[in-house]
């Protein structure tokens, strides 16, 4: 019977649908992402699952889900599939000392705009021949689009790293107190924080998580926040301050030597910690980037 040996043939292709499917959730978006059709896809998951003698997707309409021997299958099979994908990237890498190809990063809206200039500009001096994108996302979808492949590479803040992923330090910042160059507080080294809520603050919008920091930081003090404007974006902040409407905590990194505001370090009350590159450690030509040339 040639049945088996073919189906081995084919075991590449049955994986990727596989993966691509249960990454996707959805077999008709795997079909489009591996430029298949919806039947062929079908087909390879159910072949694969015919050969391994168990059920790896549960289909319920359009949408699927991982039985646990699924997403165990899907964990180690994942980076197989994305390293032989990336094969001829890799290979002109390699053997002709070019790097080509490309690199999806995923990062906020503060590093994007305050930190991935600088090293961005470096690794295009060293990578001419790679495609860079930045995928713009909160810190719970980043390290989700990392897991998933959707990212090579993820800038994440964290405390505790997953045990799951690789993470690097890459850098870490501290958050300043800043005033109108005009306030009473300016000039000033030290605050205490109940000098801070007893002056008008410009805040991000409410459910920001820096927000909900701050809030609670001062309920612990016995003290309530006076509000005076909540807007989204570091920079419109910095200009609301400029302007006298009020004083806010912004992270130290996104601010510039134009910026028309006093600063004041506020690591006491408020702290950040450290931030972490991750990445999913696939082979491929973004491999030389974590290092000493980004860190």
């Amino acid at each position: 019977d040639r049945k088996p040996a073919r189906h081995r043939r084919d075991r590449l292709k049955q994986l990727r649908a596989f993966c691509h499917a249960a990454r996707l959730r959805s077999i008709s978006q795997a079909a489009e992402r591996i430029y298949s059709s919806q039947p062929a896809v079908s087909q390879q998951v159910r072949t694969l699952e015919e050969d391994l003698g168990t059920t790896l997707l549960k289909r319920s309409g359009p949408r699927i889900a991982l039985t646990p021997v699924g997403d165990r299958l899907y964990r180690l099979a994942m980076p197989l599939v994305e390293g032989v994908d990336r094969l001829p990237d890799t290979f002109t890498e390699q053997h002709r000392g070019v790097a080509s190809g490309y690199l999806d990063i995923a990062a906020g809206q503060t590093t994007a705009a305050f930190v991935l200039p600088g090293y961005l500009k470096r690794f295009q001096e060293r990578h001419p021949g790679i495609r860079v994108n930045v995928k713009i996302g909160d810190g719970r979808q980043r390290v989700e689009w990392l897991r998933a492949y959707e990212v090579d590479v993820a800038l994440v803040a964290v405390d505790i790293p997953p045990p799951d992923l690789e993470f690097r330090p890459v850098f870490s910042y501290s958050n300043m107190l800043i005033t109108p160059e005009d306030h009473p507080l300016a000039g000033r080294e030290w605050v205490e924080i109940g000098e801070v809520a007893a002056y008008p603050s410009v805040q991000h919008t409410s459910g920001r998580y820096i927000s909900e920091v701050g809030r609670m930081i001062l309920r612990q003090h016995g003290l309530a926040a006076n509000v005076a404007v909540e807007v989204d974006g570091w920079n419109v902040i910095k200009l609301y301050v400029a302007a006298g409407i009020g004083i806010s905590i912004v992270p130290g990194l996104c601010l510039t030597d134009r910026d028309r505001v006093w600063r004041i370090p506020y690591t006491k009350y408020v702290r950040s910690g450290p931030t972490h590159w991750a990445w999913a450690g696939l082979p491929g030509p973004c491999s030389p980037i974590p290092g000493p040339g980004w860190a």
